[in-house]
């Protein structure tokens, strides 16, 4: 009886996460090419607007995030418990290679930035 309890739970626990991250889904980084995220690197961040930029909290953190990569627009199902701010990337760089172009070069050795989303009223 335990273990079809945990299953049951574990299937409301997915079809709960991927219905979440849907919100995300058909995002696409500001060269319009790839995808900001893997149905799984996405979330809702605080953000803060400083003289020198935009930082969000990632894990208890303030992470500054290249200016070229903030897209300014709302997102469908956002809930407006960070207003309106999201980040899709990773937190570890040893699975990723970065190209040398590319404007996402991290600022935290733990972060790697794909998209950021900030309300359109900032822009």
């Amino acid at each position: 009886m335990r273990t079809i309890v945990t299953m049951i739970a574990m299937l409301i626990l997915t079809v709960t996460c991927t219905e979440g991250h849907d919100i995300y889904s058909g995002l696409m980084d500001h060269f319009g090419e790839s995808s900001c995220c893997n149905e799984t690197d996405c979330r809702p961040a605080h953000y803060r607007v400083t003289a020198t930029g935009v930082d969000m909290l990632l894990d208890d953190e303030w992470v500054r995030v290249p200016n070229e990569i903030i897209q300014y627009r709302r997102l469908d199902g956002d809930t407006g418990e960070t207003e309106g701010g999201h980040w899709c990337g990773v937190t570890s760089l040893q699975s990723y290679e970065l190209h040398p172009d590319h404007p996402a070069i991290p600022q935290s050795s733990r972060f790697y930035t794909r998209c950021v989303i900030l309300p359109p009223e900032l822009f």
